[in-house]
């Protein structure tokens, strides 16, 4: 019976459920281990570190093995900043593993290492570091949540370039659990992810970040904007955004990218491009006088021209450098609806600043720029000044470059390119550019533009050394109500500097400062971080 019995179960194991005791036999002799990927860095153009994984200590627990959950507690507490009841509840829990504090301090890590407390343990956890504090470029570079999965900005838009892959390893163990020499079944390795390098330039950013925050500071404004970039490349090196807490009164960098997300009305910057179409056509020169009265009417509306004037008269340049509507409207009646809109097109306005169908950052705005034949009334005046259009700041620093670069509208560019496990820069692909402008028209707007900052509007954008060309603009903003707000205004100057070398073209945008005139709150902006601008980029003095 005995012998029958053992037969009976040999029969069943070994051949009747053959697969079933198999299969437990590979588990029990086997063991699979997960081999992390490590997230790539996010880098600014000279290769400096902007976010990059880290290992931090992260505290758990067996609750099983803890004996007194509450003077365990208590004990954790003195180390870690978190309550003590807090910790005592998570000690209280049933299951075999509960984290305590996720990526804590080296130090704290260490201090809780040493206490070895009974079913307390530390390991190491993958964590983002970002050297320059979480507020820096922070609507740029985004976000990870304590897993490192993005939340926004370049940690989310180029997730599938910074994530690697998980290895995996399976291999033969002896009783004991150690692995064989000879045991590996099964190895695929570990492919961590690229670095993206980014076109910001860090100490550019950390001061347009600084100049924009007391600005916004000084002036009472609700928030700011400083846009820097590079004329030929068309590569954006700072992309400073801050605004103000409506409950704290805190004023911080913002979360998002409000230069390609925000629409604003320009006002006087859009003058030149009114000026710039005029010229383009043929239809005016820089020396010819135009008559501009105090007063003129167009579409049975009455405008009255805003800033004092020197004379009746005013030239084609004089209507740029004094800001004049009236001179403004009077061209923009020679030049008519159609061939302005498309103009304004042209130049970047009412479309993405990459293509239509691609836009350079989640949220991206076309701004607001309507067809021709929808233009009505007073229109055909109030877009050639500045009103009745909205644009993102992004588009109006392109527009203005596309003037400086000699008349080649170069689209905005974020990332020069990756770098893959050999440490060599895989380049972006290249960037689009057009024609907007004749060499001739763009320098002819290149030297008014000069002279607004010389003995107009925009004296305060001066630097010494240096000759600067720009543009302010303070435009009412629209009144929820209907009409525009009278004491609601974007202040604005947008400029490129050398004047006639041009390096460099910046945007400064306040959004509702108290004192409203951007020759005198937005103006100075530019002139502080267009400045140093000049010196990391060692750029010479005008002779």
């Amino acid at each position: 019976m005995a012998l029958a019995t053992l037969g009976a179960r040999l029969v069943q194991v070994q051949v009747l459920d053959r697969n079933t005791y198999a299969a437990l036999g590979e588990r029990q002799g086997t063991a699979q281990w997960e081999l992390e990927s490590v997230r790539g860095a996010i880098l600014d153009r000279n290769l400096n570190l902007l976010a990059v994984s880290d290992n931090l200590p992260t505290v758990w627990a067996d609750p099983r093995l803890v004996t007194d959950p509450y003077q365990t507690a208590a004990v954790l507490a003195s180390v870690l900043d978190i309550d003590a009841d807090v910790i005592a509840e998570r000690l209280a829990s049933d299951r075999h593993f509960v984290y305590v504090a996720r990526q804590v301090s080296p130090e704290d890590g260490l201090a809780v290492q040493e206490m070895q407390l009974a079913g307390i343990g530390v390991r190491g956890e993958s964590s983002r570091l970002r050297p320059n504090g979480d507020d820096f470029a922070r609507g740029l570079l985004g976000a990870t949540d304590i897993d490192q999965n993005p939340l926004g900005g370049a940690e989310k838009q180029f997730t599938e370039v910074l994530d690697g892959t998980d290895g995996r390893e399976v291999a033969r163990i002896a009783q004991s659990g150690m692995p064989l020499p000879t045991g590996t079944e099964l190895f695929e390795p570990v492919s961590h992810g690229d670095d993206v390098v980014l076109t910001l330039h860090t100490q550019m950013q950390w001061v347009a970040e600084r100049s924009i925050s007391e600005a916004v500071k000084a002036t009472s404004a609700k928030g700011g904007m400083v846009v820097v970039m590079q004329t030929d490349t068309g590569d954006v090196m700072a992309l400073a955004a801050v605004a103000r807490d409506r409950d704290t009164d805190e004023v911080r960098p913002v979360a998002y990218n409000p230069a390609y997300t925000d629409a604003f009305e320009p006002g006087s910057v859009a003058k030149s491009f009114t000026v710039a179409t005029a010229l383009e056509a043929g239809l005016t020169t820089p020396v010819e006088v135009h008559s501009t009265p105090a007063a003129y009417t167009f579409a049975d509306k009455e405008f009255i021209e805003p800033y004092s004037k020197p004379s009746a008269d005013m030239t084609t340049s004089e209507v740029l450098v004094h800001s004049s509507n009236i001179g403004t409207i009077k061209l923009a009646e020679r030049i008519g609806a159609t061939e302005l809109q498309r103009s304004l097109r042209s130049f970047g306005f009412g479309r993405l600043t990459g293509s239509d169908d691609a836009p350079a950052l989640p949220g991206e705005s076309r701004g607001i720029l309507r067809a021709a034949k929808q233009w009505r009334g007073t229109d055909l005046a109030t877009i050639a000044f500045g009103q009745g259009i909205a644009i993102t700041a992004i588009q109006l620093t392109a527009a203005y470059n596309a003037i400086a670069n000699d008349g080649v509208y170069v689209t905005p560019r974020l990332v020069l390119g990756s770098v893959g496990s050999n440490g060599a820069l895989q380049p972006a692909d290249s960037i689009p550019t057009r024609r907007v402008l004749s060499e001739q028209t763009a320098q002819q707007m290149q030297t008014i533009l000069a002279e607004v900052v010389r003995s107009g509007t925009g004296k305060r954008a001066a630097i010494d050394g240096y000759q600067v060309a720009g543009k302010t603009g303070t435009a009412q903003k629209p009144s929820p109500d209907g009409g525009y707000s009278s004491d609601a205004y974007t202040s604005s100057f947008a400029g490129f500097l050398p004047a006639d070398r041009p390096e460099l073209t910046v945007v400064v945008v306040l959004d509702e400062p108290d004192e409203y005139r951007a020759a005198i709150v937005a103006a100075p902006v530019f002139a502080e971080v267009a400045e140093y601008a000049l010196r990391m980029l060692q750029v010479s003095p005008d002779a």
